[in-house]
């Protein structure tokens, strides 16, 4: 299936660092939202896993951060190594799951501010979303990613995920 299918009428598929400028303050993010009406929530990591006979295993951890959904996955050579993989194993099927949702949740003194990761300035964004991957890359040590596995890496801010939900 064309990921492109799935934008309907004006609205396109757009990477986080769109949405963030299109609901910025600026010129250019004046004439997007004139142009598209509104910009649709992105996707900045995605998550690959196998199911054999119910044992569901990650197998590649992503980020879209700095592009479009379709342009990383058309470029990623791993992801076809994996779906090359299993493609003949009629008991392993192969899935893969978006962020829908990817919430901040930080405090200045004793007052706690919440955010949607799109409403940072993209620079931050974009730090905030390498240290959750890698992370998480650390945590399931994915066979199919290569980096982040053997060591922790030192986080831009720190945090903690309060809630990771697989539905």
């Amino acid at each position: 299936m064309d990921p492109g299918a799935v934008a309907s009428g004006k609205i396109p598929l757009v990477s986080v660092a769109l949405e963030i400028e299109a609901n910025s303050l600026t010129h250019t993010a004046a004439k997007l939202r004139k142009q598209y009406e509104r910009i649709p929530y992105g996707s900045p990591l995605y998550w690959w896993e196998t199911n054999c006979r119910g044992n569901v295993e990650c197998a590649y951890i992503g980020q879209t951060i700095d592009m479009r959904l379709q342009k990383r996955f058309e470029g990623h050579a791993k992801l076809v190594r994996l779906l090359c993989k299993y493609v003949n194993d009629p008991n392993v099927s192969v899935h893969y799951r978006l962020c829908s949702r990817f919430d901040i949740i930080y405090s200045t003194g004793s007052k706690y501010h919440h955010c949607a990761l799109e409403h940072l300035p993209i620079d931050q964004a974009k730090k905030v979303t390498d240290d959750i991957e890698a992370h998480l890359i650390f945590l399931k040590k994915p066979p199919f990613n290569t980096q982040h596995k053997s060591k922790k890496r030192k986080p831009w801010k720190h945090f903690k995920i309060r809630e990771l939900r697989m539905k």
